[in-house]
């Protein structure tokens, strides 16, 4: 394991991990605060089913700042993808695991695609305490699925992602009653990640703000 330290307000551990599921061995991207006790935790859908670089970026950024952060390797199947992310989420609840508090609630934080792997957990696991949406459409579906959960949520929109319908998001909010939407007038496609022309550093840092003020509030607290 790699000890990052002198960066943010928290000291980390960050690596590739492996997550024992019964049977077989899951894969994924563990970033957590180098430190006793058991965190507020946070599993993370990137857009691609493995997590990229990016992804890998705001897990370490999160951890700065006191959340343990899991993006595990997902499928093209949603199907598959929401037995691994069961599974997943049984180990963070595991409190002999001992770092993570995810068996009182976790939340769930999504870019792009993975939008439909996270409403697909939110659906069926009641320990999803909050979710987060950045740069997704929320069609009438998925807007169903999600409200259902009935927890708070935080959706992060840009009128300038040329990849999303916003105002088609926005009409959905009626069944996403505990939702609190926020659109930026500008900011690109990628406005979040920068492996992208899009990348917009104001705009990311302040989603990444936003992200962690939300979960710091509605998942359990440290102990």
């Amino acid at each position: 394991m790699a000890v990052q330290t002198g960066e943010g307000v928290v000291d980390i551990i960050f690596h590739s991990t492996s997550i024992p599921a019964g049977p077989r061995t899951l894969g994924g991207y563990l970033s957590r605060p180098d430190g006793e006790g058991q965190w507020p935790t946070v599993l993370i859908f990137g857009p691609e089913p493995t997590p990229t670089s990016t992804v890998k970026d705001i897990c370490r950024v999160l951890a700065r700042h006191g959340l343990a952060a899991l993006a595990p390797d997902l499928t093209e199947s949603r199907e598959q993808n929401l037995s691994i992310s069961l599974a997943v989420a049984a180990y963070i609840a595991d409190p002999s695991g001992r770092w993570s508090n995810g068996q009182v609630g976790y939340g769930v934080l999504s870019f792009g695609a993975g939008v439909h792997d996270l409403a697909d957990l939110a659906q069926t696991d009641t320990r999803v305490a909050a979710s987060v949406v950045v740069s997704s459409t929320i069609d009438a579906q998925t807007a169903k699925v999600i409200g259902a959960a009935e927890v708070p949520g935080l959706v992060i929109l840009s009128r300038g992602d040329e990849t999303v319908d916003v105002d088609a998001s926005i009409d959905t909010r009626a069944d996403m009653e505990h939702t609190t939407f926020v659109v930026y007038p500008s900011g690109a496609t990628g406005f979040w990640d920068a492996s992208t022309e899009g990348y917009d550093v104001e705009r990311y840092e302040d989603t990444v703000d936003r992200i962690v003020a939300f979960f710091s509030e509605h998942l359990p607290e440290r102990f």
